[in-house]
């Protein structure tokens, strides 16, 4: 009786571990890091690869200052504003358009 108990029990625990696979992340040609501008991580003709939670859209729609750099910013200070728990910002130029930007709060990772 106590073969058979020891049997079972050590095939419940083999089949456990081989049901744990170890998966580790490669990073593609496409992958990357983003900046971190004023406290927001800011994603540029791209989207995160964690998962997140979707907050709301910004949008700039007359800009006396029509370069890059000063849309960016007037779009983090308006995400900022309106959404203080904000952690990221994936934003859309648009020639000739309104420029907009999805403010996003990253899901608690999964790991533990």
């Amino acid at each position: 009786m106590k073969k058979v108990t020891l049997g079972i029990i050590c095939g419940v625990v083999l089949t456990s571990l081989m049901a744990f696979t170890i998966t580790s992340y490669e990073p593609t040609k496409a992958t990357g890091e983003v900046e971190q501008m004023q406290g927001l991580y800011i994603f540029t003709d791209s989207k995160p690869v964690s998962e997140y939670e979707y907050l709301g859209t910004v949008k700039t729609t007359f800009a006396v200052d029509v370069q890059y750099v000063g849309t960016r910013d007037k779009m983090i200070r308006k995400a900022k504003k309106k959404f203080p728990e904000a952690e990221g910002i994936i934003i859309q130029f648009k020639s000739g358009g309104t420029d907009k930007g999805d403010v996003i709060k990253f899901k608690p990772s999964r790991k533990g």
